[in-house]
């Protein structure tokens, strides 16, 4: 055996940079990991009777011609004599796995990517200090990308930090974080933040609206509590910006497209009763996916209220790739409850875990219900249109059997067109049929749906009508009677009705739309008929 090997582990450099600065993809990230560290405070400090629910203040201050960020908490702050061990240490965390919103240790310095010095200022109360830990993230930098530099990790960390004390009120409690010389615009974007934490923060929904009372009153049923904490963006209170319409982009501005008409409820438990998950999810006609207009769409993945993945985390739930674009017909909420759904280190998911497997198992037979009724909302649109187009043809026919055809052509057209419309018109009375058989009580979100779809006539109704209408509308044998009949052409002669005939003819060959051509005809009538 060789003596001069040396076999003490080490901990390279280079692992700096995968926990801190080669973590998350994007920047605005690092905003959910300080407001975590702050509600774990919050909590601590509710617990321990500094604060009272309701008097947290978490503030989230961007100066962007001074490219300064800060995060400020009121919580309990960190004691002078535990700074060094949490706030220089990498993955030291005090906080307990499955309980704390955050526990890794790590997210605090997601910071060190983005600014020249990333700084903790700290005070606890009792304590007549302020404990200021400065990490020199400029020097980090260029001591990672020194590949002469064969440092340990250790020994970088005693380089890049220092740590000062300072005086303070006794009774002062809070930590604040501060970047100073940001170097990414995004990270200095009010307005990008904003949305951005209005999602991804632990924040109640806003009130105004309209289904949140109803969301509050299921969670008071069941026994569910969401945590909520109250966070400032400049000043400005931020919540989840959830609305009661759906809309897409007009020119800069956004138009209507389709209401949110109901919200509904997810549930699950394990084999002992206790809850997995539990959600909410809207209700609306189901036209199609909400547009990036709308901020909320897609249901979010939440765990302690903080969202796990983005916007498009829920997609893996619908087990076909093609039925993945459903993920954008709803915007909601699932709230993991196990213990054992824990969130992993980039927080884009649920670390690997028995509660994980049964978690997905559970979750892809409510998103199968999810896709189902979106296939059956485009039943119903296709069925009720398909009827109230053969009815609208049937009303045409009638008018023209007042009124008086162009030509023979027009009427046989007009006859054929009813007896292929009519074939589909059975089919979708059969479908129509399917989907409301469906329906499995009052509460039904499919039955939900379909009651903001004009109920079309049934198909017995159907057939009362057709039979009153054949009686107006002669057989094909019978004479018809031309446009040109009506008493209004009785000052023209035979030839000269003739040829006003051939000239609405002639427009409608000329024209496919069947309205515009209407209202052209009817024009000429007025204007030769005064």
């Amino acid at each position: 055996m060789n003596d001069n090997i040396n076999t003490t582990p080490q901990i390279g450099k280079d692992v700096i940079e995968s926990l801190t600065l080669g973590m998350y993809e994007d920047c605005r990230f690092i905003y959910r990991e300080y407001i975590q560290n702050a509600a774990d405070a919050v909590d601590k400090a509710i617990d321990c009777a500094l604060l009272q629910k309701g008097e947290e203040a978490i503030h989230v201050r961007i100066d962007k011609d001074k490219r300064t960020i800060s995060i400020h908490d009121n919580a309990t702050g960190i004691s002078k004599d535990k700074v060094m061990t949490i706030l220089r240490n990498i993955a030291h965390s005090t906080k307990k796995r499955g309980e704390d919103k955050g526990f890794r240790g790590i997210g605090r310095l997601g910071g060190l990517g983005y600014c020249s010095k990333l700084i903790f200022e700290t005070s606890f109360y009792g304590e007549s200090v302020k404990s200021v830990m400065i990490w020199d993230a400029e020097l980090l930098k260029f001591i990672i990308n020194d590949r002469e530099n064969i440092e340990e990790a250790t020994e970088v960390l005693s380089r890049v930090t220092k740590l000062e004390i300072m005086k303070e009120d006794s009774e002062a409690h809070y930590f604040n974080v501060i970047m100073e010389d940001v170097s990414s615009d995004d990270l200095l974007d009010v307005n990008s933040v904003t949305d951005y934490l209005s999602m991804v923060a632990p924040v109640d929904i806003s009130s105004s609206f309209i289904f949140r009372q109803k969301i509050n009153d299921f969670k008071k049923e069941n026994g569910l509590t969401v945590d909520t904490y109250n966070i400032f963006v400049n000043n400005d209170q931020i919540y989840k910006p959830y609305t009661g319409a759906i809309y897409e982009d007009n020119n800069g501005g956004k138009k209507k497209v389709d209401d949110i008409i109901d919200v509904k409820f997810l549930m699950a438990k394990d084999d002992n009763g206790s809850i997995i998950y539990w959600g909410w999810y809207s209700i609306s006609t189901l036209k199609g996916q909400m547009k990036p207009k709308n901020l909320a769409r897609g249901i979010r993945l939440r765990k302690e209220n903080i969202q796990i993945g983005d916007e498009e985390i829920c997609k893996k739930f619908f087990t076909k790739t093609e039925d993945q674009r459903f993920s954008f017909y709803y915007f909601g909420e699932i709230h993991a409850l196990s213990k054992g759904l824990i969130p992993n280190s980039r927080r884009d998911y649920f670390a690997e875990s028995k509660e994980c497997v049964e978690f997905e198992q559970k979750i892809r037979q409510d998103f199968l219900k999810l896709k189902e009724l979106c296939y059956d909302a485009q039943k119903l649109r296709s069925s009720t249109s398909t009827i109230a187009k053969t009815e609208e043809l049937r009303a045409t026919i009638k008018e023209k059997e007042k009124n008086g055809y162009t030509s023979q052509k027009e009427r046989d057209d007009l006859q054929h067109r009813l007896e292929e419309q009519e074939k589909k018109e059975e089919q979708a009375h059969r479908q129509l049929e399917s989907v409301k058989n469906k329906i499995s009580s009052k509460d039904s979100p499919l039955k939900t749906v379909l009651d903001q779809f004009e109920t079309p006539t049934s198909k017995k109704e159907q057939e009362e009508i057709k039979k009153d209408i054949g009686k107006e509308i002669p057989n094909k044998d019978n004479k018809v009677r031309y446009r040109t009949d009506k008493p209004i052409y009785s000052r023209y002669s035979k030839n000269e009705k003739k040829l006003i005939g051939k000239i609405y003819t002639a427009i409608s060959n000329a024209i496919a739309d069947e309205r515009l051509r209407e209202a052209l005809i009817s024009n000429i009538e007025d204007q030769i008929t005064r």
